[in-house]
């Protein structure tokens, strides 16, 4: 008991004199010192590296990391270093970030600034090359050796990480979207930094794309509490018959690593009072180590579809929908297009959802449909609006027939076919107005009546009684009469009959024109369908909707190159532009952001809102 009572008032002692010495010597601390390094100057884009910030001379500093487009960092905290020579004092700061690129290129890391109470300091740049994505799990060249790649073995897997996937069912048909639930677990403790998404291994099954940002939560499993990251998704079969499939995730792991215990045995360091609970947190270290969490095989089967009942229309979309049908204008003048609007709504494999069909298409003239997928809810869940344009090319028509789109539902195991009604149309004709005959012979029967009341007013004198004298000179016993086409009225009635006339001969020809015109009837449906997307569009500028923005932008582009290439919208891609529209193009760039838009979440500001809202208008008015 005397025995431990010293020892502990022998260490008590020391750590006082350690003390005692550190605030003498302060003032000898030597002048600051900045320095950086980066482990790796060549790493593939699915790896990262280690920036390692050293200031000599302080206890303590924030690094203001500067902003590098395509790089992030990610702190992974400060260690503390001391040293005494020659009855001087130094200390030394070293902050670690891991530097995660998000493209491949050379990137240099600007000069870092460091705010001391004796002024400013600053690193040297730093400049370095990510290349290629490499599918092999051998260490980076030029990163520690103390890194390695390995799959956690079951053991392991359950007191470090483990990986489950949850299948909404385990039999399901060709083409059908399963939603699925991917879940990572992680001790609670344990650092790690995800270097990939969860993918799918195995045939007969694709994944659908993942979120990049995981929802994260707590769980505890048989009393151990575990750090959960929780993907939603859906898995489509894309191969009849039994497959086993498994979903894996790579992985660093940052591991502590205990200090060795002191060959000499009786060191104050390995005292309880300081090894474990003091020294060995304050310097311990971590080294990297990269695995790859895998999930347990699952038996998954996948169904043929019956081809009982299979309707003719059935274009392979599986799962529940709904189907909305508008028509706008239905009140128009022969050859004027007409813009039919088709929703398809619900739960299912909407990449195999086609236009609905017209139940009949004689006297139609059809153009290829534009479509636009909306998210809405869970992996499957949204709804498909289809926009086509129609000319009518019969003026007796009285309607848009009914329009049928088919399905197959899984719940049942049958085929449905969903229609619409029918929707009322009224297509205008020319008009001819004519003037009849009898306002004419009512005006001339009007003057006769105003002459033979002319005549009556006029003072009739007696006879006189003796016989009047003979009159040797006849008077004038004629009525002038005026021709009708000499009438100013009747001049004026026959030009505007001709005019009519004219315009209803200049109409017709027009329209005739324009039945017999395909070029001339494209250009005007790009017209109607372009100022439809520039309202949609002038509508999510007012309200700062990037996303709306950019979908809307990249509907409109599909819109227009669809009826420009006479190909359908739905299907083109950035791909098809690259190859068919110059490398400068305005459009390229901004169908590439709205791709970004709707994979990686990219922002825009309003003013590169604008500047796209004005190129594209530029761009597409220049198709037509």
């Amino acid at each position: 008991m005397k025995n431990r009572q010293y020892s502990l008032k022998s260490n008590v002692a020391i750590v006082s004199f350690l003390l005692l010495l550190f605030a003498g010597v302060q003032p000898l601390q030597a002048a600051v010192e900045v320095s950086a390094s980066l482990n790796a100057r060549n790493f593939p884009l699915d790896r990262v590296a280690a920036l390692e910030i050293m200031v000599k001379g302080v206890r303590s500093f924030q690094p203001q990391i500067p902003e590098v487009d395509g790089l992030q960092f990610h702190h992974r905290g400060q260690s503390t270093q001391m040293e005494i020579v020659n009855g001087a004092f130094s200390s030394s700061v070293t902050s670690t970030f891991l530097v995660q690129a998000l493209r491949v290129g050379t990137f240099t890391i600007p000069a870092i600034q460091i705010r001391t109470k004796d002024g400013t300091a600053a690193t040297e740049p730093i400049t370095f090359k990510v290349t290629a994505s490499r599918t092999a799990t051998t260490p980076t060249q030029g990163q520690s050796g103390a890194s390695s790649t390995a799959r956690l073995r079951s053991g392991e897997a359950d007191e470090v990480a483990f990986l489950r996937v949850k299948p909404a069912k385990e039999k399901s048909y060709s083409g059908e979207v399963v939603p699925v639930q991917i879940k990572v677990y992680f001790r609670d403790g344990i650092k790690a930094n995800l270097n990939s998404l969860p993918l799918l291994t195995g045939e007969g099954f694709v994944l659908q794309q993942l979120e990049r940002e995981p929802m994260q939560s707590q769980e505890i499993i048989n009393n151990t509490q575990y750090t959960v990251l929780t993907w939603d998704s859906a898995l489509s079969g894309i191969k009849e018959g039994r497959h086993k499939v498994s979903v894996e995730l790579e992985a660093t792991l940052l591991l502590r690593e205990q200090r060795r215990s002191s060959p000499r045995g009786n060191s104050m360091f390995n005292d309880p009072f300081f090894g474990n609970s003091f020294f060995d947190n304050f310097f311990g270290s971590y080294r990297e180590k990269e695995v790859k969490v895998a999930s347990p095989e699952l038996d998954l089967t996948v169904l043929s579809l019956p081809d009982t009942g299979r309707p003719e229309d059935f274009s392979g979309a599986i799962g529940d929908f709904r189907l909305h049908v508008n028509a706008d204008p239905i009140e128009l003048f022969p050859g004027d297009p007409i813009t039919l609007t088709m929703t398809v709504s619900g739960q299912g494999n909407f990449n195999r959802v086609q236009a609905p069909k017209l139940s009949r298409e004689e006297g139609w003239k059809t153009y290829t449909p534009s479509s636009e997928f909306l998210k809405d809810g869970g992996p499957g869940h949204g709804k498909k609006v289809f926009e086509q344009a129609l000319v009518a090319k019969d003026r007796s028509l009285k309607e848009i027939p009914a329009i049928d789109f088919s399905y197959f539902d899984p719940a049942t195991a049958s085929y449905k076919t969903l229609t619409a009604n029918a929707i009322p149309l009224r297509i205008k004709g020319e008009t001819v107005v004519q003037k009849e005959p009898e306002p004419v012979k009512k005006e001339i029967q009007g003057k006769e009546k105003d002459e033979a009341a002319a005549v009556s007013s006029q003072v009739v004198e007696p006879p006189i009684s003796t016989l009047a004298p003979l009159q040797l000179t006849p008077g004038n016993m004629d009525q002038k009469l005026e021709p009708l086409f000499v009438k100013k009225w009747f001049q004026i009635l026959v030009a505007l009959i001709i005019l009519i006339l004219a315009a209803a001969l200049i109409y017709r020809l027009r329209a005739a024109r324009y039945v017999n015109n395909p070029l001339l009837r494209r250009n005007q449906a790009m017209k109607h369908l372009l100022g439809l997307r520039l309202k949609e569009i002038d509508k999510a500028l007012a309200a700062n909707d990037t996303r709306g923005f950019l979908a809307t932008c990249r509907g409109a582009i599909q819109e227009q190159l669809g009826l420009a290439w006479e190909t359908e919208s739905g299907a083109i891609t950035l791909a098809d532009l690259q190859k068919r529209l110059p490398g400068d193009s305005l459009l390229l760039a901004v169908f590439s952001a709205a791709d970004e838009s709707a994979y990686g979440g990219q922002e825009l500001n309003s003013q590169q809102m604008e500047k796209f809202a004005a190129d594209l208008k530029q761009e597409l008015e220049g198709l037509i």
